[in-house]
């Protein structure tokens, strides 16, 4: 008896949580949906930012249908099909009004001030900008590319999953293509 007491007290609560993070997605997938993606593009974008929250184990709270805040940082993710992130609404919190990562063929791809580490080459696929200074998750693993526009000459630091470290060159720098960004955990965007 107490057993089962205790089973339908998790079995609730698992319930009430999970009804609580439905409500949250089917508020960002309703924005999405208003800002003119299909409802299979608004599920598949929604599944993609949860995917982000699963990596990023609690740094990062959702802001925006494509807009994961990190405290000092935004990861703007693409619409599924789509090469670069683009502003699908107004965030809420503490995220950018905007895509601050621009890819590499803008006339200006960083604003002063930011760092900026993108998923794919030249600036392609999802991006992470940073502007406070703090270290910050990378959540994937692939071949991609990285600006900093930061103070002229902040150094920027990887921390690698083997424990290692590497300081990376002072602003204004950037490496558009063969960063392998599999064997990276994090990046402090200043040290």
């Amino acid at each position: 008896m107490i057993t089962a007491l205790v089973m339908g007290l998790f079995i609730g609560a698992g319930a009430q949580g999970a009804a609580v993070a439905s409500s949250t997605d089917a508020g960002f997938t309703a924005q999405a949906r208003a800002a003119g993606l299909s409802t299979d593009k608004a599920a598949a974008l929604q599944a993609k930012v949860d995917d982000y929250l699963v990596k990023l184990q609690g740094r990062g709270k959702q802001v925006s249908p494509n807009q994961i805040s990190m405290n000092g940082a935004v990861l703007n993710v693409t619409v599924p099909g789509e090469a670069r992130p683009r502003q699908l609404a107004q965030h809420s919190g503490a995220a950018p009004q905007a895509t601050v990562c621009k890819d590499f063929s803008s006339w200006n791809p960083v604003p002063y001030g930011w760092f900026c580490a993108y998923q794919l080459q030249w600036g392609g696929g999802d991006s992470i900008g940073m502007y406070n200074c703090d270290n910050y998750f990378i959540p994937w693993v692939s071949e991609g590319s990285w600006m900093n526009n930061q103070t002229t000459g902040t150094v920027p630091r990887l921390y690698f999953r083997d424990l290692s470290r590497w300081d990376m060159p002072s602003a204004f720098s950037s490496q558009g293509y063969h960063v392998d960004w599999n064997p990276v955990n994090s990046i402090t965007n200043c040290r």
